[in-house]
C-alpha cells in the first residue's frame, strides 16, 4: 500500500514479529489497524525502519527492544592475516565450549551452537587449545546465507581474529551463494567498521520493539 510492505515472520526464538517498511508506512499501519489485522495476527514484536519508529508509538503501546542494522555483500573479501590459524568447529561437539565463551564475553551472542542452525563454524584456538574466536554461517528461512555468532575473547581482541573469522566465512558464503547477509546491533561501532571494511553495505537500519497492544480510537 503506497509503496509500503508488511509481513509476519517468526524469529529464531519463535516469536512472531511484524516487519514493515516503505514510503506509505503510515497509511499501511492505519489500514492494518482499521481492518483489525494487527489484533488478529497478534505479533509479539514489531520492526520498522529506525526513522519510522514514531509512526508505531503513535498507534501502539510498545516496550523496550533494540536497534539493529541489516547488511549484505556480494563480494568475497580478500584473504586476511590470521586466516591460516582458522580451524573447523563442530556445531554439536564444540557447542558447550562456544557457549562458555559467549557467556563470558557477550550476553547478546546469537550463534545458537548445538541447534543445527549453522552450516559451518570456524574458530581460532590458542597454543593450549582454548577457543579464542569463532563464527558461523546460518541458513535463514529466506534461504540466504547469514554470518552470525562472531565472537572474540577479550584477551585476544584487537589482534585481527574477528576479521579473519568474518572474512573467511563471508568468502565461504559468497563463493557458494553469491551473497552473504548479517545483522548487528546498532551500538556496536567497531563491528560496523569491520564489516564495512570487508565489503558489507548497510541496507536497512531497524528498530524492533515489544508490541504490547494497539491503540484503538476511543
Amino acid at each position: 500500500m503506497g509503496g509500503a510492505t508488511a509481513y509476519v515472520r517468526r524469529s529464531y526464538r519463535d516469536r512472531p514479529t511484524l516487519t514493515a517498511w516503505g514510503p506509505g508506512l503510515a497509511h499501511l499501519l492505519d489500514a492494518l489497524l482499521a481492518a483489525g489485522t494487527l489484533d488478529r495476527l497478534a505479533p509479539a514484536w514489531i520492526s520498522v525502519p529506525r526513522n519510522d519508529l514514531g509512526l508505531v508509538t503513535e498507534r501502539c503501546v510498545i516496550r523496550a527492544g533494540g536497534d539493529w542494522e541489516w547488511m549484505w555483500t556480494g563480494v568475497a573479501p580478500p584473504l586476511q592475516p590470521g586466516e591460516d590459524c582458522l580451524v573447523a568447529l563442530d556445531d554439536a561437539a564444540d557447542a558447550e565450549e562456544i557457549r562458555r565463551l559467549a557467556a563470558a564475553e557477550n550476553p547478546r551472542f546469537e550463534g545458537h551452537p548445538g541447534t543445527g542452525e549453522s552450516e559451518v563454524w570456524l574458530g581460532i584456538r590458542d597454543d593450549a587449545g582454548d577457543l579464542l574466536a569463532c563464527g558461523a554461517v546460518h541458513r535463514l528461512a529466506s534461504g540466504a546465507a547469514h554470518l552470525a555468532g562472531v565472537l572474540v575473547a577479550a584477551r585476544a581482541r584487537r589482534a585481527g581474529l574477528g576479521r579473519a573469522v568474518s572474512a573467511a566465512l563471508t568468502r565461504w558464503a559468497v563463493d557458494r551463494e553469491g551473497v552473504c547477509t548479517l545483522g548487528m546491533y546498532a551500538d556496536n561501532d567497531p563491528a560496523r567498521r569491520l564489516y564495512h571494511s570487508l565489503g558489507y553495505r548497510t541496507d536497512k537500519e531497524w528498530s524492533s520493539r515489544v508490541l504490547v497492544r494497539v491503540r484503538h480510537p476511543s
